[in-house]
């Protein structure tokens, strides 16, 4: 009896540490960001509570086959989850989140 094949990624991202405020944020990129158009902009996934971006691997590899490699895609880290810093504490507020959501995507929005 054999093992079933293993998922094979359809569209292969990559990630990247940004470093943010004494913080590195892992974010995960399918696509480039000259494929951000005004009609079409990076379309940005963020994860739950104990998840992280590579998540999405299955949700970017659907909408590649519905729409074909046509857009910029990305997913962040939380900071404290997956490779992204911690900072040495365990709770944050809330705007230290969305700081760190925004910062995020205007960086990785620009080409690396």
């Amino acid at each position: 009896m054999t093992s079933p094949p293993a998922y094979v990624e359809r569209r292969p991202g990559r990630t990247r540490l940004i470093p943010i405020r004494h913080l590195h944020y892992q974010v995960r990129e399918w696509g480039d960001p000259s494929l951000a158009t005004p009609e079409r902009p990076p379309l940005v996934l963020t994860h739950g509570w104990m998840d992280v971006g590579a998540s999405f691997q299955f949700v970017v590899d659907e909408l590649a086959r519905v729409e074909g490699d046509t857009r910029h895609v990305i997913a962040v880290d939380w900071r404290g989850f997956g490779g992204s810093t911690s900072g040495g504490v365990d709770a944050y507020w809330f705007h230290d989140y969305l700081g760190g959501a925004w910062s995020t995507s205007r960086v990785s929005a620009c080409p690396t």
